[in-house]
């Protein structure tokens, strides 16, 4: 078990804080466990945290420490989302760069996503038209399915990041 794992738990009673745990970046969330464990008087461990919020009145407690320290979680999360947001920035600054300078081999980011987005709509016509659909082809189809999502977020965007840095930014609270 992780911090990222624990986050998933944890965000179901305080949502900002188990953000915090499962967010990108492994330093905010070791600050995060090791915050919870020092509230709950136990090692910074994601296994014994985790045992330690078997005790469903800890986990009431964990709602009470989020309303403590928001501010403080609040600044984690915004440290979070500027760094997804800067992962995302750069590949794109890179792709510019590449195609500014001429270099030959830019096009192969637009031939990937081109294979990606062909492969996921020629298994999707697979899948639907056949009367008996094998678990191999269901499992490729998720696969290309999880990289389509890729490619769009990539060319497009993400609007749920910039939804959740925006709430950030203004200083509301991340509910997920």
């Amino acid at each position: 078990m992780d911090w990222n794992e624990l986050g998933v738990s944890v965000a179901k009673v305080a949502p900002v804080l188990g953000a915090a745990l499962g967010g990108p970046v492994g330093a905010i969330a070791g600050a995060a466990g090791t915050l919870i464990s020092s509230f709950l008087g136990v090692e910074p461990e994601p296994q014994v945290v985790a045992k330690a919020l078997q005790d469903p009145n800890i986990l009431l407690k964990l709602k009470q420490l989020e309303v403590e320290q928001q501010s403080q979680l609040l600044a984690w999360q915004r440290a979070q989302l500027d760094a997804e947001l800067l992962n995302v920035q750069d590949a794109r600054a890179r792709e510019v760069a590449l195609a500014k300078a001429g270099y030959g081999g830019a096009w192969v980011t637009g031939g990937i996503a081109l294979v990606v987005i062909c492969g996921f709509f020629w298994m999707l016509n697979i899948v639907v038209s056949t009367p008996d659909v094998s678990e191999p082809a269901l499992l490729l189809l998720g696969s290309l399915g999880t990289a389509f999502g890729a490619v769009v977020n990539y060319y497009l965007g993400s609007s749920l990041g910039s939804y959740r840095k925006d709430k950030v930014v203004n200083g509301e609270s991340s509910g997920r």
